[in-house]
C-alpha cells in the first residue's frame, strides 16, 4: 500500500489489485466487481487519470481524482456519494444483503460517467459494446453469479443503461408545469371535491383545469381568464347556464340585456294588470 488508504480502504484496495493482478487478467481477483469498477473507471478516463491520483495521493487537487472523474461533466455534488458507495458494498456484501444498494449504485455510477463522456466526445458506437462488457448485465454470462447475489431484479443495471442511453441520444427540454387553482366553486360545479383537486398532480390538475374552461366555454388562452371563468361560474350559479363568450365586456353587455328584457317584460305585465 502506498502511504494512507487512498480515498477510503475498499476503493483503495481495488486499485491495489488492478495494479497487482493487471498482468494476469484471468486471476479471480482481477474480476472481482471492485476491481472491475477500477477497470471500468479506467476504462472511461484513461490508466494516468485513476492512477497517478493514487500514486500521488491527489485526491481533490488539481489533476486529482475528484478533477478527473468530473472532466466529462459528471456532477461534483455525486462524487463523494459514488466514493462511499463502495464501503457500502462492502459492508453489504460481508452481511450477505440483497439487493447490494452499493453494488446497484456504483454500476449506476460508472454508467452516467460514461454517458457524460459520450455525450461530450460523441464516443464510436464499438466504445458502447466495449464499455458494457464491465457491466453486470445478463449478456455477461460470466458475471451471473454476482448478479444472483446482489441483484433481484436482475435487469435493473441493463435496464438503466437503456435509459440513460435514450436520454443522452434525445434533446430533451424539460418546461415547469404551473400548478394553477381555479375557483373552487368551479370544481365543485362539475362534481369534484375540494380534497381531490388538492391531491392532483400538476399534469392530471392542468387537465382538469382545461375540462373546467371547456364546460364554461372559456377561452384559456385570454388574459383575463380567470376573470372571466369567475363571472361564467356566478352567472351558472345564479341562472343556470353556462351563457359566456369568452369575452368579460361582452359578457357584462349580455347580462344587461338579458336583465334589461326581464325588466321589460315585468313593466309590461305591470301596465296591463293595472
Amino acid at each position: 500500500m502506498i502511504g494512507q488508504p487512498f480515498i477510503n480502504p475498499v476503493l483503495s484496495h481495488a486499485i491495489e489489485m488492478y495494479l497487482k493482478y493487471k498482468e494476469q487478467p484471468d486471476n479471480p481477483i482481477f474480476q472481482e466487481f471492485t476491481v472491475t469498477a477500477v477497470r471500468t473507471l479506467i476504462y472511461i478516463y484513461g490508466e494516468l487519470d485513476i492512477l497517478n491520483p493514487y500514486i500521488t495521493q491527489n485526491e481533490h487537487m488539481m489533476g486529482g481524482f475528484d478533477s478527473n472523474i468530473t472532466k466529462y461533466g459528471f456532477p461534483v455534488n455525486y462524487l463523494q456519494d459514488f466514493k462511499d458507495q463502495f464501503i457500502v458494498y462492502a459492508e453489504n456484501n460481508q452481511k450477505n444483503i440483497c439487493p447490494n444498494k452499493g453494488f446497484i449504485k456504483i454500476q449506476k455510477y460508472l454508467i452516467d460517467m460514461f454517458c457524460y463522456k459520450q455525450k461530450t466526445m460523441n464516443l464510436p458506437i464499438e466504445q458502447l459494446g466495449e464499455f458494457k462488457k464491465y457491466l453486470y448485465i445478463l449478456d455477461n454470462q460470466e458475471k451471473i453469479n454476482e448478479i444472483n447475489k446482489n441483484l433481484i431484479n436482475k435487469n435493473e443495471i441493463a435496464e438503466y443503461l437503456d435509459s440513460k442511453l435514450f436520454e443522452i441520444s434525445h434533446n430533451f427540454v424539460l418546461q415547469p408545469v404551473s400548478r394553477e387553482m381555479l375557483n373552487p366553486e368551479a370544481y365543485l360545479l362539475l362534481g369534484y371535491n375540494l380534497e381531490q383537486i388538492k391531491n392532483l398532480n400538476d399534469m392530471d390538475l392542468k387537465a382538469v383545469n382545461n375540462q373546467v374552461y371547456q364546460f364554461f366555454k372559456v377561452d384559456r388562452g385570454l388574459s383575463d381568464s380567470a376573470e372571466v371563468l369567475n363571472k361564467a361560474v356566478n352567472y351558472y350559479k345564479r341562472y343556470g347556464n353556462r351563457i359566456t363568450s369568452g369575452n368579460g365586456y361582452v359578457d357584462f353587455l349580455l347580462f344587461a340585456s338579458i336583465v334589461a328584457t326581464a325588466l321589460f317584460v315585468i313593466v309590461l305585465i305591470a301596465l296591463n294588470y293595472f
